[in-house]
């Protein structure tokens, strides 16, 4: 049903509803319309909430390319070489991941093949969670109502919200077309690059509001979006696996910039469905809106089935049933991810031992142990470690979500503590964490082994995945911390101190920075597992501090006001 302001037109308490047959002229009624007036307000909140993330990314997408750019001049004054060339064309692996190359003799095609498929992930992992958030999230938490209180329609809000990010993915895609134009690279490439990441953007943004619409709760509408995010990049390598299978690229947003050749062909017809795909979803996201209840979902579960009591015994046991479908989520996406880049990480590094420019590119970014299979094996699991790391901060976030919508009241209500409660969640956060990355390092093996290699054994693996654990450890404890002092910012601050630290660690050598700025970032002290003897010492200190911010954390949680901060 479609939702106005005046969704129920409620009396006050006490107070008998006005009878039609009342002397005097009937007040105006609220027709429901959502003019652009009354937008406006709505527009300036959602931009409040968004434009911090929203310039974060773009910034993050100019320093790639500039970074990119430089490090091409560097490793390849003269361009690539015919020879070269062949080598990148010919190796299936290498297609596989980073696309067919095209116009490698420039710095701009170089980038777009290079970089240009973690930047479209990177935008589009910050689209699905922007949007879920300002949908599912807010509607979780209650605070639509506040929003519908207005003379706006949910559709309308839902309209708002989609059209705001698919704008601020257009300033992504602008800033890394501007950067790639201004280093001295062709502004008809460099557009339709930024034209790329833009589209990839508002599709997961348009995607992510459809499926806010069907499902309850962030976390499933999140979840479902990333499932679709990864099964996107594999179709993208299917694509890109032979010649004869290019068109598949046509079905995924990953793909639609291998079908755009930017620097190469500029293949404009691959705007089509950059375009078309997520109008129609915003479109049908809306539509959608108007055929619901605010709170509720399309798909939402038949509440007059059997009742299932298990794992009701306590908070902890509930808490580890809310959320074994999510863990359960995660392990399948990472394990699927990890076991291609086992399969592949011999041919890479045969590949990379061929090219001394791709050699000189991973010294340029401090990255020399990756000339290494052992080495190249310790730079996959940081990359794992990071997305672990994520999920420990929305494991966490989902504990405060119940403190927000009022659900942990009831909980403390019966015979249970604070500490206990939140110890159990940090409990399940623990295990969970532990489980994933067990999963990475076994899958990597197994996808090795899949692929006829030997270069690769069990140990090596789990040793190079159990080794960034100490970096999930600490997260952890900052997420308590933050939860416990200031629990609105659960989620944000955590997340952009890992991710932050993640890309000092890969852009600061390039960069040149100090010493001090690069120990800013824990993966800096993680060992290069297993090619180097584990760093007990950095290890111990990063667990310490984890240890130490989570007491903090609960120590605020146990004194504060529930709902505070």
């Amino acid at each position: 049903m479609t939702e106005t302001v005046g969704r129920s037109a409620r009396a006050p308490a006490g107070r008998p509803p006005p009878s039609s047959a009342a002397a005097g002229p009937s007040p105006p009624r609220h027709t429901g319309r959502s003019g652009p007036r009354r937008l406006r307000p709505l527009i300036r909140l959602y931009a409040r909430l968004t434009w911090r993330t929203s310039a974060i990314i773009g910034i993050v997408m100019a320093g790639y390319v500039a970074l990119e750019v430089a490090s091409y001049r560097s490793a390849y004054p003269s361009g690539v070489s015919p020879l070269q060339f062949a080598i990148f064309e010919d190796n299936p692996a290498v297609r596989m991941m980073n696309g067919v190359p095209r116009a490698l003799d420039t710095a701009g095609g170089f980038t777009v093949w290079d970089g240009g498929w973690m930047m479209q992930i990177i935008v589009a992992v910050w689209a699905v969670l922007t949007t879920s958030r300002l949908l599912r999230g807010e509607e979780d938490l209650d605070r639509t109502d506040l929003v519908l209180a207005t003379p706006v329609r949910a559709t309308a809000a839902t309209a708002v919200v989609v059209a705001l990010l698919v704008a601020e993915s257009t300033l992504v895609g602008a800033a890394a077309a501007v950067t790639m134009g201004l280093t001295g690279q062709a502004w008809a490439g460099s557009l339709l690059f930024g034209v790329g990441l833009a589209a990839v953007g508002a599709t997961f943004t348009a995607g992510t509001a459809v499926v806010s619409q069907l499902v309850e709760v962030r976390r499933r509408v999140a979840g479902l979006s990333a499932a679709a995010l990864g099964a996107a990049y594999l179709l993208r390598m299917v694509g890109n696996s032979a010649d004869s299978r290019t068109w598949v690229r046509w079905s995924t947003p990953l793909g639609w910039i291998d079908q755009l050749q930017p620097f190469g062909a500029d293949d404009a017809l691959a705007l089509i469905p950059m375009i078309a795909v997520p109008t129609a979803l915003g479109i049908l996201a809306i539509r959608l809106r108007a055929v619901r209840d605010t709170g509720g979902a399309l798909l939402a579960p038949e509440s007059a089935g059997r009742s299932h009591l298990h794992l009701l015994s306590s908070p902890v046991a509930f808490a580890w049933r809310s959320n074994q479908a999510t863990l359960l989520a995660w392990a399948v996406g990472l394990a699927a991810i990890a076991a291609i880049m086992g399969a592949l990480v011999s041919t890479m590094i045969d590949w990379i031992a061929e090219d001394e420019g791709y050699q000189q590119i991973l010294a340029s970014v401090g990255l020399e142990a990756a000339l290494t299979l052992e080495g190249f094996v310790a730079v996959i699991a940081f990359v794992f470690a990071l997305a672990v790391a994520i999920h420990v901060i929305f494991r966490i976030g989902a504990a405060q979500a119940e403190e927000a919508t009022s659900r942990l009241e009831a909980i403390l209500a019966r015979r249970v503590s604070r500490l206990r409660w939140l110890g159990g969640h940090l409990l399940l956060t623990g295990i969970g964490a532990a489980i994933l990355t067990i999963v990475v390092g076994a899958a990597m093996w197994a996808g090795a082994l899949a692929a006829g290699s030997d270069r690769l054994n069990l140990a090596d693996a789990l040793s190079a995945s159990l080794n960034t654990l100490p970096v999930v450890a600490l997260v952890a404890g900052l997420t308590v911390g933050i939860y416990g002092v200031a629990p609105r910012l659960t989620v944000p601050i955590p997340l952009a101190v890992v991710v932050g630290g993640f890309i000092l660690y890969l852009l600061g050598p390039a960069l040149k920075w100090p010493d001090w700025a690069l120990n800013l970032s824990p993966f800096t002290h993680l060992a290069m597992v297993p090619q180097q003897p584990w760093a007990s010492t950095a290890a111990l200190v990063m667990c310490g501090i984890g240890v130490a911010l989570a007491a903090v954390g609960s120590i605020a949680f146990r004194r504060r006001d529930l709902g505070a901060g």
